[in-house]
């Protein structure tokens, strides 16, 4: 077997919070993929959901993750003997960034970083390159600079056996559209309760099958929704033992006819099975965070809204999406329904789930 290009390989960020932690899984598995014999540590300055929430995902990626530890000082307890070290850089604060490049200057070390045309990286006869706008494609294209080569880009993620069980009692069998909705976030990327039951009782009218999945953060009480929303199907952390509910988001997204919620990460989880969305932005740029699914409807709550809030956001825009959205898959795949109804037979053979559009 070949030895690797570098003993030690070093790939840091900053911070990551729930999405930020899904969208850095390419380029870590496109790192393991290139440099299969190379010692990969995983670093943050803060906190990292890669170290506990999203850990089963990345835990045979990564030799090691170091939270909460200086870039520099990851760096010294690694520079030992003469294996070639490199640095990863996903940070995207310039003084940062050049404050690291100067640091390592001179040593020896290979140093890609998350800066404009990569000109930290830059190398004679090197051609200049714009970086892509997407934040996980830049992570995943400085990963394939460090290689020289053009790597797998995979963000799929998949659910446990027991999620899967989860989701086929929670699908309920019901000849309709399942749809998955989530209102609870972090600052303002939540929805409100009256915009949750005006939605629900909209869909479910119309015939589908509504399911809401408590998520972490701020949102609506569920026991107002219980009481508002009688026929919206209610999923908590608590409600499946022993399974994690991102698990189930993942499991219920797989044969899911459409997710609704706000820009955040459950959309990135959502986005990782591939399940077809409508999305309420708070002013992020859908450049560089638009979900990694191929079939998103974003509703830009600075145009809906008179207060450019995603709370403030009229219902009816987002049913009128929803229903765009069902429609849209209905005219552009024909054959959905066969497909739902296979993959429902595979998911629970004792069970119809097939979801009509």
């Amino acid at each position: 077997m070949l030895p690797a290009r570098y003993e030690t390989i070093i790939l840091y960020s900053r911070n990551d919070a729930f999405g930020d932690g899904l969208i850095r899984i390419p380029a870590l598995r496109a790192a393991r993929t290139a440099f299969p014999d190379s010692f990969i540590v995983y670093g943050t300055t803060g906190s990292s959901t890669l170290e506990h929430v999203l850990n089963r995902h990345v835990d045979h990626l990564v030799d090691a993750i170091n939270v909460r530890t200086p870039l520099m000082q990851l760096v010294a307890s690694h520079r030992k003997g003469k294996g070639r070290l490199a640095v990863v850089d996903f940070r995207i604060s310039g003084r940062w960034l050049l404050q690291t490049w100067g640091s390592l200057l001179g040593r020896g070390i290979a140093y890609e970083a998350n800066f404009p045309a990569f000109a930290l990286s830059w190398r004679p006869g090197q051609k200049s390159e714009a970086r892509p706008e997407r934040n996980a494609w830049r992570y995943h294209r400085l990963i394939e600079r460090l290689a020289g080569k053009r790597l797998p880009f995979d963000h799929r993620l998949e659910p446990t056996p027991a999620a899967r069980a989860a989701a086929r009692s929670l699908g309920d069998g019901k000849h309709a559209p399942l749809i998955v909705i989530a209102a609870h976030g972090d600052g303002g990327k939540r929805m409100t309760a009256d915009q949750v039951v005006a939605i629900s009782d909209s869909m479910i009218a119309d015939g589908a099958n509504l399911l809401y999945v408590k998520t972490p953060g701020d949102g609506p009480d569920m026991a107002e929704l219980a009481q508002r929303a009688p026929k919206l199907q209610l999923v908590d952390s608590g409600t499946v033992e022993g399974v994690n509910v991102s698990d189930v988001l993942l499991a219920l997204g797989e044969f899911a006819d459409l997710y609704i919620g706000a820009e955040g990460g459950t959309a990135h989880l959502m986005a990782a099975v591939m399940t077809p969305m409508v999305i309420v932005s708070g002013g992020a740029s859908m450049a560089r965070w638009r979900p990694l699914s191929n079939c998103v409807d974003v509703i830009e709550s600075r145009h809906a809204s008179p207060t450019g809030l995603v709370a403030n956001v009229p219902a009816p825009i987002i049913i009128e999406a929803a229903q765009r959205m069902l429609a849209t898959r209905h005219r552009d795949h024909p054959h959905l329904l066969d497909h739902a109804a296979d993959l429902s037979a595979q998911l629970s053979p004792n069970k119809d789930l097939k979801h009509a559009i």
